[in-house]
């Protein structure tokens, strides 16, 4: 039975995250999935490489090295247009309100062998507020439990931010996480679903991914959205420009 988009947002807000099965058309999916592959392979050049992050111990571009392209929609046309999908905007909507903005996006390759992303929420990374962003993170091809899904804690997005002590080196970055003792990795639901499907989650919902263990890879598009009334917090760097993708400006906000 195809819910309606009340009854996803219902969803979304007692569980921190709901999966849309075959929301994106195969032709759709095709078109990005191509950009990706041009875009690495230079076919499509001027990608910046300050962009493009490799996997751990890789030193050249190439689809089989790339864990990630970062801030695809702000520096591609393809992704721009995948970022203001109607079928996507009307569920954001649905959850956030009529006036949608473009926080950020990241395309995620997963080759073969790709590593894991340990728990984490993303608003400990957002300088937005009110911590309440979605993202629609976008199947590009079929996500099965070995190819390093993405796992999320069911309700986790009502406890607020945690802890990010925990430290997680991938090659030259110290990055974050959540320390182990303050997960209940017992409640812990992996989101499987064929290329097309996309899965939204609450910035306070705690996520992580496993490795890639299959000969194929796992490529997913995640676009971070937040409300056009959204505040800036960081008084130490200058507020970056936001694209409207849907809705209204409002003064003294994003």
């Amino acid at each position: 039975m195809v819910k309606d988009n009340g009854s996803y947002a219902e969803q979304y807000r007692e569980q921190g995250y709901l999966v849309v099965e075959d929301l994106v058309s195969a032709e759709e999916v095709q078109q990005v999935r191509q950009r990706t592959e041009d875009l690495i392979s230079g076919v499509v050049p001027g990608y910046p490489l300050e962009d493009i992050e490799l996997e751990p111990g890789a030193e050249r571009v190439e689809l089989a090295t790339v864990r990630k392209l970062n801030r695809p929609a702000a520096n591609d046309p393809v992704f721009l247009a995948h970022a203001g999908h109607p079928r996507i905007l009307a569920i954001v909507e649905s959850i956030i309100g009529p006036d949608i903005k473009l926080y950020n996006s990241q395309c995620f390759m997963k080759p073969p062998g790709g590593v894991e992303k340990p728990y984490h929420q993303d608003s400990a990374y957002f300088a937005i507020e009110p911590m309440d962003l979605v993202t629609c993170w976008t199947a590009l091809d079929d996500v099965t439990l070995d190819k390093g899904p993405m796992h999320v804690i069911p309700g986790s997005h009502r406890q607020g931010v945690l802890d990010h002590s925990q430290p997680w080196v991938v090659r030259d970055r110290r990055d974050k996480q959540v320390p182990d003792e303050a997960l209940d990795r017992g409640r812990e639901t992996p989101l499987l679903m064929p290329a097309g499907g996309c899965s939204f989650h609450h910035s306070l919902l705690l996520h992580r991914s496993t490795p890639n263990r299959s000969t194929t890879s796992r490529r997913g598009l995640a676009v971070h959205y937040m409300s056009a009334r959204s505040r800036w917090t960081d008084d130490s760097r200058p507020q970056p420009s936001y694209v409207l993708l849907q809705g209204r400006e409002y003064p003294g906000c994003v």
